[in-house]
């Protein structure tokens, strides 16, 4: 798989994606400030640059809401690129990629390439 820019963390977490015809449930692999990785729910057609509106509740109560485009499909996952994320909801990721990544500073670098990203908004 190619280098990435941005740290992924592990997370198998329940999501909801909302694909602008359906909403579905089916489950997170990893998650970073620049996107996700996605299991592909059963019986769907998605496209490439299709518009997913994903929303992760973790345990604690914390919600992270992005609105991402699909990137890549392989076999039965997919990923999704971040078009934008609240400032809530960065507030959230940014707690679980502290709690996880070996070097919690990497952290603010990522959230502030976000922000200066063009679909980045706060």
């Amino acid at each position: 798989m190619e280098q990435r820019q941005a740290k992924r963390v592990h997370l198998f977490q329940r999501v909801q994606v909302d694909d602008g015809t359906q909403k579905l449930e089916t489950f997170c692999l990893d998650i970073s400030m620049r996107g996700i990785l996605l299991v592909i729910p059963e019986n769907v057609s998605w496209q490439l640059e299709q518009s997913l509106k994903i929303t992760l509740t973790l345990e604690s109560g914390g919600v992270i809401d992005m609105d991402s485009s699909l990137v890549h499909i392989d076999d039965d996952v997919v990923g999704c690129a971040c078009d934008s994320m609240d400032f809530e909801s960065q507030e959230v990721l940014r707690g679980v990629l502290e709690s996880n990544l070996e070097v919690p500073s990497q952290v603010n670098r990522e959230l502030a390439e976000l922000i200066s990203f063009p679909g980045g908004k706060s």
